[in-house]
């Protein structure tokens, strides 16, 4: 029943024209943006799994919840193995959203997916890299020592609260994909559904984040800014070279620009 009614779903889609060139992609701004991508991702990965920089080890210390702020105070949880595991699925889930653009042209699911890589190797080498420069303590570990999480309090992941991962990255997916759809499909009476749903998703992963005890608010409003600031950003740039019809070419007397209004 379920791929019955996603089957029409996506078949609806092609009752809306397409928009021309809404996005294009240019050897100058990917080569930009993937390198800082893989860059930043690249760097994470050396930094913490290869030197394991700023790996915290829990020494018993008992965390009073008075050192918290008033505001994250009131939104603390313990942890909660159930909410956890819920986010983890819901992400995957916010993460797959750029499948509504399956109706648009091959050469645009080419530039959706340069495009979509892009953001998610940014959003995540940002979040990482900010994890591993902040030290911040879990919320569940400001609770009964018998609720930790073994396995991540063990691997030092109890003091990478900030920012929230899974926010950064459900976020950045939501932004993308209601961007991108809204600049593909403009006559869409599907854009209000699909924006609607994909930040509804992206909001249910930072609520299971927030009320798993893994982080505070002020994590996962982080993390959301961060992502949707990706998610918008990356496609956006793609968006001069499809008006303007801009070209860059190298040549052998330097750079050729030309510009097509």
């Amino acid at each position: 029943m379920r791929s019955k009614i996603f089957a029409l779903f996506l078949l609806s889609l092609s009752f809306f024209p397409v928009h021309a060139q809404a996005f294009k992609l240019s050897p100058v701004t990917d080569s930009a943006l993937l390198g800082t991508g893989i860059a930043l991702s690249g760097a994470d990965l050396i930094l913490d799994n290869a030197l394991k920089l700023n790996r915290q080890k829990y020494d018993g210390e008992i965390f009073d919840k008075d050192d918290v702020n008033p505001f994250d105070r009131k939104f603390m949880h313990s942890y909660s193995k159930s909410r956890d595991r819920a986010a983890d699925f819901l992400l995957a889930a916010t993460l797959a959203t750029p499948i509504v653009l399956a109706k648009t042209q091959k050469e645009d699911l080419i530039t959706c997916g340069v495009m979509y890589a892009e953001t998610l190797l940014i959003a995540n080498g940002i979040k990482e890299l900010t994890k591993l420069a902040v030290n911040r303590t879990r919320p569940y570990m400001y609770y009964d020592a018998d609720t930790f999480p073994e396995k991540d309090v063990d691997d030092g992941d109890w003091a990478n609260s900030f920012p929230s991962g899974h926010s950064t990255m459900a976020f950045s997916a939501a932004t993308f994909t209601s961007y991108t759809f809204c600049k593909y499909f403009p006559d869409s009476n599907l854009r209000i559904p699909v924006v609607a749903g994909s930040y509804a998703m992206a909001c249910g992963v930072a609520a299971l984040r927030l009320s798993s005890g893994n982080h505070f608010m002020t994590d996962v409003l982080t993390g959301a800014a961060i992502g949707s600031a990706v998610g918008f950003l990356v496609p956006w740039l793609h968006t001069f070279n499809a008006k303007n019809d801009l070209n860059v070419a190298l040549r052998a007397d330097g750079i050729s620009v030309a510009v097509k209004f």
